[in-house]
């Protein structure tokens, strides 16, 4: 007769089915949120340099460039290639986002956040975009710490 292991916190995230779980909700709001993008470069450029983060020049290029990062990062994630490194750099991505939607928070502008949705009617309160970023953070650490290692039956981690 077998015993039973309480099951870890480590064990459940190193799982299978969380870590496919992780790829597909962090990938895929990547892919969502560049598809957005790319279908309006313009009314994104116009959101990127009102957060008035960046030089107007270079906020231009960043609304172009970003979108493309974000589909090409979030479909290599899906598919499952180099989900470590992946998962750093959408992690990075994300405290970038937080940091800039923080800075806007401050400044007191309104509008859209151009995460998902280019009207300004899509506003977002700070704290919702810091929640939102927190569980996908979450996403991307548990595919760091626990991508490629096996749970196992005893409790630990391999």
């Amino acid at each position: 007769m077998k015993i039973l292991q309480p099951l870890s916190l480590s064990n459940l995230l190193a799982g299978r089915s969380s870590q496919l779980a992780a790829r597909m909700v962090l990938g895929g709001v990547f892919i969502y949120g560049g598809l957005a993008k790319v279908a309006s470069p313009r009314e994104f450029a116009a959101i990127v340099t009102s957060y008035q983060i960046l030089p107007e020049k270079m906020a231009i290029y960043a609304a172009f460039i970003l979108p493309l990062v974000e589909l090409i990062l979030g479909t290599l994630l899906v598919i499952g290639l180099g989900v470590r490194r992946i998962a750093v750099a959408l992690s990075l991505l994300l405290v970038a986002f937080v940091g800039a939607a923080a800075v806007r928070y401050l400044q007191g502008s309104g509008g859209a956040c151009g995460c998902f949705s280019l009207k300004s009617s899509g506003a977002e309160s700070l704290p919702l975009i810091i929640g939102r970023d927190a569980g996908l953070l979450l996403c991307g650490a548990s595919l760091f710490l626990f991508h490629g290692k096996r749970a196992s039956r005893q409790g630990t981690i391999s």
